[in-house]
Formats: C-alpha cells, sequence, structure tokens
C-alpha cells in the first residue's frame, strides 16, 4: 500500500501536501539544502533520499502503534505530526551530515530522546504555559503546528543535550 494519498493512491494515510511542504521546507533551509545545487536548484535526488528514507524507517520503528494508522487514530500521521517530525529530521541529522551520513540508528537515537513525550494516539500533550491538548485535539492549523514542532524541537535540543 502506498503511504502517501495522491489521486491515483487515494487509500494513503499521509496527504501528499503534507509531504511536500516538509520537502520544500528541508530543502530550502534544512538537512536536504545541502543535496541542492545552488546554480540549478537541481537536487541530488540519491542524496535526499539517503536521508529520508533511514529517518522515516526510523519513526516507523520508534512509533510503531501509531504508523501507518489514519489520521483520525494516530496524529503522527496526520499533517502536524509529519511536518513537525520533519522539522525534528533536520535537527537530528543536520550536526551529523557535516560529518558523515547519517543512519537509521542515529535517527532511531534522536527519537528516543522525544519518545516518552509523544501522545499520537492517546494521551495529551503538555506544550507548557497551559497550552495542554488531547492528542486527537492537535489540528493541521499553523498555530498547533508550530506549537508541536517547537515543543519537539526545544525538548530534543535539552534532553540530547544533557545526554551529551
Amino acid at each position: 500500500m502506498g503511504m502517501i494519498q495522491t489521486p491515483t493512491t487515494p487509500d494513503g494515510v499521509v496527504k501528499d501536501n503534507s509531504i511536500l511542504r516538509t520537502l520544500e521546507s528541508s530543502i530550502s533551509d534544512g538537512a536536504l539544502y545541502q543535496f541542492r545545487d545552488p546554480m540549478t536548484g537541481d537536487g541530488d535526488i540519491d542524496a535526499m533520499l539517503a536521508v529520508l528514507k533511514p529517518y522515516w524507517n526510523a519513526v516507523k520503528q520508534v512509533f510503531p502503534d501509531a504508523w501507518g494508522l489514519p489520521s483520525r487514530k494516530s496524529r503522527l500521521m496526520h499533517g502536524a505530526g509529519i511536518v513537525s517530525l520533519s522539522y525534528l529530521m533536520d535537527a537530528i541529522a543536520e550536526p551529523i551530515l557535516l560529518e558523515r551520513d547519517v543512519t537509521t540508528t542515529d535517527f532511531v537515537n534522536g527519537l528516543r530522546v522525544i519518545e516518552p513525550l509523544c501522545h499520537w494516539t492517546s494521551g495529551e500533550w503538555d506544550f507548557g504555559d497551559g497550552n495542554v491538548k488531547r492528542w486527537n485535539g492537535l489540528q493541521n492549523t499553523s498555530q498547533d503546528v508550530q506549537s508541536l514542532t517547537s515543543f519537539l524541537l526545544y525538548e530534543y535540543r535539552v534532553r540530547s543535550s544533557m545526554n551529551s
């Protein structure tokens, strides 16, 4: 089954515009930027896939209960989850890519840092300052995506620096 919902794959669980949004962001400002030719704007697709495939495989490994479900049952597969996790991909990958290729293990280790804080299928997200959302209350709005992204990035940076 194709995971991305498109006109030719209507049963996909992730909306194609969420994927396009994440790719555009990473290519213009994130981990995938370095695989772009600044003169032509063309990208090294194989190099980009060598980052994307291990990352989403790691997401599947770290959050197996939330992976592949319809967005009404898993906010990981929802636009808010996909977009926020792509920013986390950039945060995990960028420092590693300065030295070497990034691996699925690198991504699994990075995701494990924030795993206990994630409520993709049940519970509540506590973003601080009284901003608490039920897991299925997260919507694909700029405010909710920003809250989730900021929370995950902040917690990842704080917790991964504590482990260094």
